[in-house]
């Protein structure tokens, strides 16, 4: 599992990477979502964090590993069941491992073993995704060698 930072246990979930990744009421805003070559599969986002505006040198982005589902909800429709009281009592933080969710439950289970709900609220939209973990990079995404963001 690629969660990385230490801000999460795996078996309790919580908030992930908030030293890269924060909310001030809002989310970061997005930039760009980043699909594979037949845009069945998220691999990144690239984002702003709150109050950055310099896209050359403030960009940031996420990159999902091996993702396997995701579900983009825009603000105006997000219900509090989906988000809960974690964003308002642990603060800044705007990504979660919601680990094994029962939306991740909800799903066959063959090839998702591996995988955590990952929760990341972004200032217009939250996006929820089944993977194996997250990283966080500064700048735009580039490819990486065997980093080509299909489900497994």
């Amino acid at each position: 599992m690629y969660i990385v930072a230490g801000t999460s246990t795996p078996s309790t979930g919580g908030p992930l990477h908030v030293e890269d990744f924060w909310s001030d009421g809002r989310g970061p805003e997005t930039h760009r979502v980043i699909w594979n070559a037949t845009g069945t599969s998220i691999r990144a986002i690239e984002y702003l964090n709150p109050d950055w505006t310099d896209i050359d040198s403030d960009l940031r982005h996420v990159i999902l590993e091996r993702p396997q589902a995701v579900l983009i909800t825009p603000e105006e429709v997000i219900g509090s069941d989906q988000l809960g009281d974690r964003y308002n009592e642990l603060g800044p933080a705007a990504m979660f491992d919601l680990g094994r969710s029962a939306w991740l439950e909800s799903f066959g289970q063959t090839h998702l073993a591996n995988c955590r709900h990952i929760q990341l609220l972004f200032y217009d939209e939250v996006i929820d995704v089944l993977c194996e973990g997250v990283r966080c990079g500064k700048g735009r995404f580039t490819d990486e060698p065997g980093d080509e963001g299909r489900p497994a």
